[in-house]
């Protein structure tokens, strides 16, 4: 699997020709996804024309809870609680792509619940959100990798990243243009970071 940032919480995760994009910010990249998931509002795709027929070029949206399969793609969007301040609820999505289980938190703004916490299934890759206000802090943020404990946590939303660095001494780190991995070479609850630039 390749997973690549391409800014905000816009990430592109492709195994083979097989590509699953994560609140895609355009619609340029659409050709080829067969999946996009959207944690904050839907995208709105039009259909193409094509010889005077109305062909559906787009692919697969999930922008709700429940669980779902596309391909060999598990899908599964649990509520991370209503915000009352925001009137919004929080969606985050756990995806089972290329046997590689990968955790997006989306645009979290709170800690998790510990019901929600104990019904999540290992993690391979999380997904992490934060970096203060709206989203979560560098140790509210370090608070929720440590609960769940992935192989992999990938920081998304930080304006800057390197205070969440500070907490799992990983100031050294620099940034890559791509994380290319297979399930064998993921060590269970490692906690390793990394850095993806857009």
């Amino acid at each position: 699997m390749v997973i690549t940032y391409q800014g905000d919480n816009y990430f592109k995760l492709q195994s083979g020709e097989d590509v699953i994009l994560i609140d895609p910010t355009n619609q340029r990249s659409f050709k080829g996804t067969i999946l996009v998931i959207k944690t904050e509002e839907p995208t709105l795709v039009a259909a193409e024309k094509k010889d005077n027929n109305i062909e559906q070029s787009f692919p697969f949206l999930i922008n709700h809870q429940g669980e779902y399969e596309i391909k060999n793609i598990q899908v599964k969007g649990v509520s991370a609680g209503y915000d009352e301040k925001e009137k919004e609820e929080n969606t985050i999505y756990q995806i089972n792509f290329d046997e590689i289980k990968i955790l997006c938190l989306g645009h979290l703004k709170k800690e998790l619940d510990p019901k929600l916490l104990a019904g999540l299934e290992e993690v391979d890759i999380m997904i992490l959100p934060g970096g203060g206000k709206p989203y979560l802090n560098e140790a509210q943020a370090a608070k929720i990798v440590r609960q769940i404990a992935p192989s992999i946590i990938i920081p998304s939303l930080f304006k800057d990243v390197k205070n969440f660095l500070k907490e799992f001494d990983a100031t050294k780190l620099e940034p890559q243009d791509k994380l290319v991995i297979k399930k064998k070479d993921l060590k269970p609850e490692a906690l390793s970071v990394v850095w993806l630039k857009p």
